[in-house]
């Protein structure tokens, strides 16, 4: 990963990890969403239902999930330093490539089962 620059003071430091971990919990959040609505029709429905679509809907919760995440540790947090911008960049890309691997070989499975 490449290192932040030092240039940057705690705001921007704070926006940046903000919106990383906002992402990352985001990203668990709809690998969840959508394991358990394969599993659990009436979860899958309930977003139907609601949303027009089980896309949409788990597009819907997962922005609000990532605005409150977000502006919440952006808030919260009282300072930040380019290594923790480093580390959650880290958490992040493993994130999405275990996100990915994960809804994969659910899909797979899910494939072969039936």
């Amino acid at each position: 990963m490449f290192p932040i620059s030092n240039g940057m003071n705690s705001n921007s430091l704070k926006f940046i990890n903000g919106v990383i971990v906002g992402a990352t919990s985001t990203v668990v959040f709809i690998v969840v969403l959508t394991i358990a609505g394969d599993l659990y029709a009436p979860l899958k429905n309930l977003l139907k239902d609601v949303h027009h679509h089980h896309w949409v809907g788990k597009g819907i919760w997962a922005t609000i999930l990532f605005v409150i995440v977000a502006s919440g540790y952006y808030f919260i947090k009282k300072i930040d330093t380019s290594d923790s911008t480093t580390r959650f960049m880290r958490v992040l890309a493993w994130a999405l490539i275990f996100g990915a691997l994960t809804l994969f070989l659910f899909f797979t499975y899910e494939f072969f089962k039936h």
